[in-house]
């Protein structure tokens, strides 16, 4: 059995790590061989990425928009080869906090054109491509009170420079999500987030369920 790929997306503070921690501990309940990572840093050298791309600089300086996206794809790139590649040859059920939609979702809002977007994924990820991908959507207004909330209850070191953009910004992403979702809704499922977390966990598990049957995983309804 060759594993199954199952992404989730959404904008800050949509409850993105909630429902992927839920997800994957229902899973290993049920017997399922579940593997969780996340873009960026899903692997040790990635973590170094992650700060690279997602920390607030002491000189102030900023990455040019097309410099922080092949940062993104390089991260990417290893991380499939060192992990997302691997786990799935394992056969397990692959659960990822954000993946390729995102940067076509973030970059894309900061102007990246769509065939620079295309060539990357295409070289970077050849053939591989999520077999579900679940849009945790809400309205940004919303998901940066969350993260402010987030952000103050740590102490303000888990505020990333993309919790610093503009309302603006964030409503452009969310456009993005939401569209990429229009373009290939055999592949992306949007989920209302501002439901409560149990009405979000049952909505989720309502996409995967029978993904995971079909893939031939006999433990996946329990």
């Amino acid at each position: 059995m060759t594993g199954l790929l199952i992404t989730m997306e959404g904008v800050d503070g949509c409850g993105k790590s909630t429902q992927i921690q839920s997800l994957a501990a229902r899973l290993r309940l049920a017997g399922v061989p579940v593997a969780v990572s996340k873009e960026p840093g899903g692997t040790p050298l990635c973590q170094e990425l992650r700060s690279l791309l997602l920390e607030r600089h002491a000189s102030g300086e900023t990455w040019a928009p097309r410099a922080e996206l092949l940062l993104f794809y390089a991260d990417r790139a290893q991380h499939v080869a060192r992990f997302i590649a691997p786990m799935l040859a394992q056969g397990k059920v692959v659960l990822l906090d954000r993946f390729d939609d995102s940067t076509r979702a973030y970059q894309g809002a900061q102007g990246i054109d769509d065939g620079t977007l295309d060539w990357l994924r295409a070289d970077v990820l050849g053939g591989l491509a999520p077999a579900l991908t679940l849009v945790l959507d809400l309205d940004p207004a919303q998901s940066l009170a969350r993260t402010g909330v987030r952000n103050a209850a740590a102490g303000d070191f888990r505020e990333t420079r993309f919790d610093q953009e503009t309302l603006d910004f964030h409503r452009r992403v969310r456009e993005r999500f939401l569209d990429l979702a229009r373009r290939e809704p055999a592949r992306m499922v949007v989920i209302p987030a501002d439901a409560p977390v149990a009405a979000v966990e049952a909505a989720v598990w309502a996409q995967v369920e029978p993904r995971l049957r079909g893939a031939g995983y006999p433990a996946a309804g329990a």
